[in-house]
């Protein structure tokens, strides 16, 4: 009997649930849950793979705009330039170029919107540091398919009865910027002066194309650029002793060479231009450095710029005007600083930066200098600094060939 009873009463809850099942579908509750699981999932899947490609778009159109890519960085030419790294970052590989804009690019006419975060076709208002005079560029993408342009959303569809509803067009807006590296670090604390970089670039005219495919990034395997010329391998001393232009004493200061000081100990120095870095008064690298410019040879390595360097008790403050004598040459290196104004970008070939701290280059196959003589051999390209850093207006003239680029937004 308790066997019957137990059955008869799961037939009866299978019956009471099969009546509420009828109810909830007859409501459109079960429509309404697949709506909102399905076809929003479906909307913000397609918004997340969008803002990805307009993020990787707007930093790829900045980085051309920074070269001074004439072809991509135009009305023209943005959208064609691209237009496959929109489509490389959707699951169905496409996307459309909704929209470029940019401000403070001449060859770009169209001119960006107010930002409204609120707004998600809209990029988000311009970040506090995005100051006047530091370029930008906005790229919105869109949806596209195979079939048209918006994301079907049939569930939606059959729920608001609403036969002629053909989905949903989904949007996305990213920003990038690019200028002058305000602050930066090194990945080595070694320093170039202004009169050494237009020795060995005729003053910004002459530049070696950078690298490319497989390391070293020369060669004749597919992919790579070919080797420049013999002739196109530079020496910058930091210390030599022979007279060499831009030298004090044989060296970049009457008791320093070419170091700036790594006061975090990771051979790393973080410097800032139109700003003042203390100096490294040793013959061979800061410790621990030796296996970090090894490991950099055969790359474009970063180096900072200084126009002045000066004796003083303190940090100097300021710029290089209240400064006459811009040469450091009136005592030794200790209590000397450096007036760092930009970047350069250096294919590091070759070194000698201590006794028998050296490698040959990888051009020549000798090592670059001998003795006493401290130096880096390779040449001087041109391009986007690869690290994180703050961005300030591009400075007057000569940009040193390097500049940084930053989402913004």
């Amino acid at each position: 009997m308790k066997l019957r009873a137990r059955h008869a009463a799961q037939v009866r809850e299978r019956g009471a649930v099969a009546v509420i099942v009828t109810v909830i579908m007859a409501s459109g509750a079960v429509m309404g849950m697949l709506a909102l699981s399905v076809d929003v999932g479906q909307i913000m899947s397609e918004r997340r793979q969008l803002q990805n490609g307009a993020d990787a778009s707007a930093m790829a159109l900045a980085q051309l705009c920074a070269k001074q890519d004439a072809t991509a960085c135009s009305t023209s030419g943005a959208r064609t330039a691209i237009k496959p790294l929109a489509n490389a970052n959707a699951n169905d590989q496409l996307s459309e170029i909704s929209s470029v804009c940019a401000n403070g690019v001449a060859a770009i006419t169209a001119t960006c919107e107010a930002g409204n975060a609120a707004e998600l076709s809209k990029c988000p208002q311009t970040p506090g540091w995005l100051v006047s005079g530091i370029p930008y560029v906005e790229v919105k993408t869109k949806t596209e398919t195979s079939a048209g342009s918006t994301v079907l959303t049939p569930f939606a569809k059959a729920l608001t009865g609403n036969a002629a509803n053909a989905g949903s067009t989904v949007y996305a807006c990213a920003r990038s910027a690019w200028g002058s590296p305000g602050q930066y670090t090194a990945k080595v604390p070694i320093v170039v002066s202004e009169c050494e970089w237009k020795n060995n670039t005729s003053n910004g005219t002459v530049y070696q194309t950078g690298p490319a495919g497989p390391a070293p990034g020369y060669g004749t395997t597919s992919g790579q650029t070919p080797w420049p010329a013999a002739s196109a391998e530079i020496t910058i001393y930091l210390k030599s002793t022979t007279t060499v232009p831009c030298a004090i004493n044989g060296k970049d200061t009457a008791g320093g060479f070419g170091y700036v000081d790594d006061s975090a100990g990771n051979c790393a120095a973080a410097v800032s231009i139109n700003d003042w870095a203390s100096i490294n008064t040793g013959s061979s690298p800061p410790s621990g450095c030796y296996d970090a410019i090894a490991a950099l040879r055969g790359t474009v390595v970063e180096l900072p710029i200084f126009d002045c360097l000066v004796k003083a008790a303190s940090t100097p403050t300021g710029g290089i005007s209240g400064y006459p004598d811009c040469t450091g040459a009136t005592g030794g290196g200790a209590n000397s600083y450096y007036h760092v104004i930009g970047w350069a970008k250096f294919y590091l070939t070759g070194f000698k930066v201590g006794g028998s701290q050296e490698a040959a280059s990888l051009r020549s196959g000798v090592v670059p200098c001998s003795g006493g003589d401290r130096c880096l051999s390779g040449w001087y390209v041109t391009g986007t600094l690869t690290g994180p850093g703050t961005i300030v207006p591009p400075t007057p003239g000569n940009n040193f060939g390097a500049s940084l680029v930053a989402p913004a937004g």
